[in-house]
């Protein structure tokens, strides 16, 4: 299979540096990526996680995959496609 690439993807300068957004958050920003099978806990712990960065002051956000899939991916079943369809539009 060969991936094809969008031509018509710009890249857009940000107005807020990583820097100053990093100053302005009191910290650098980072991802947690949480992956594995069906039911096995990730959401769980990515709450968790989630709560004690909140108690420490950090600023964080949980993505949940089934949440997106109720909301931006409403229209997406399991098939290859659709869930090739889900991570793109995740990034």
């Amino acid at each position: 299979m060969t991936e094809q690439k969008a031509t018509n993807v710009t890249w857009h300068e940000h107005k807020v540096s990583k820097d100053e957004r990093a100053k302005l958050n009191g910290h650098k920003g980072a991802v947690l990526w949480f992956t594995g099978l069906s039911a096995c806990g990730k959401s769980t712990i990515a709450n968790a996680v989630d709560y004690k960065l909140n108690l420490a002051g950090k600023h964080s956000v949980v993505l949940d995959g089934d949440n997106i899939r109720m909301g931006l991916n409403k229209n997406l079943g399991f098939s290859a496609e659709d869930r090739a369809e889900n991570i793109r539009r995740i990034g």
